[in-house]
């Protein structure tokens, strides 16, 4: 399936494979995103963004939709109904980790609006890889040597099996105040996972090297 790529101001060059570009594939920008990925030899298909984290003249022989300053969708969301209205229904995001933590916590929230979609959506730094998951039998892949995090996005997320993991589950609850599925470990290369009811942020992570 063809996927939209969608780099902000944070990019520092991870996940080269998702950059790669398949037939069909959409790179979109976000703002500052354009001088991100322009250090990396990546060339968007559109820039998004009211350029208050960039200069609008940094961008050359690339298409530009200028927002407003004052708006009511953060340049995210643009970039992704901008996807959505290309047909894509599956989004990587790149450089949304870090800085300000409300920009974090609000591309959190983006994953789990493209969740409810029923969109596949990942996003990732170097080192962290999340992902929005709703009720559903999964068969996951962690990433080789990366901590297999599991954490409540609603309130409870009930029902959850988990296989392949050293600790495992069974019917068991999450709740937004206990972050007891963070910093599990795969014993195989792929895990099985299953849950009822909520929605599930599932993460890949790495300790600072």
């Amino acid at each position: 399936m063809s996927k939209c790529v969608i780099i902000a101001p944070l990019y520092a060059g991870e996940e080269p494979a998702w950059t790669e570009r398949q037939e069909g594939d959409c790179i979109l920008c976000a703002d500052g995103g354009y001088d991100a990925a322009k250090r990396f030899g990546i060339t968007p298909d559109l820039v998004i963004g009211d350029f208050d984290s960039m200069p609008v003249d940094h961008v050359q022989g690339v298409p530009i939709r200028r927002l407003p300053v004052h708006k009511d969708d953060t340049d995210m969301e643009v970039c992704l109904a901008e996807g959505r209205s290309r047909g894509y229904r599956e989004f990587y995001l790149l450089g949304c980790i870090g800085g300000r933590l409300d920009h974090t916590i609000s591309n959190l929230q983006c994953l789990y609006d493209c969740a409810l979609r029923g969109e596949t959506v990942w996003m990732a730094d170097g080192q962290n890889r999340v992902t929005m998951l709703l009720p559903g039998a999964y068969t996951l892949t962690p990433v080789p040597g990366r901590h297999v995090s599991l954490l409540a996005f609603t309130p409870e997320v009930t029902g959850i099996d988990l296989t392949g993991t050293e600790w495992e589950l069974h019917q068991a609850t999450l709740t937004q105040r206990d972050p007891i599925g963070v910093s599990n470990e795969a014993l195989q290369a792929q895990v099985q996972l299953k849950f009822e009811q909520g929605a599930l942020l599932v993460l890949y992570t790495e300790d600072k090297k």
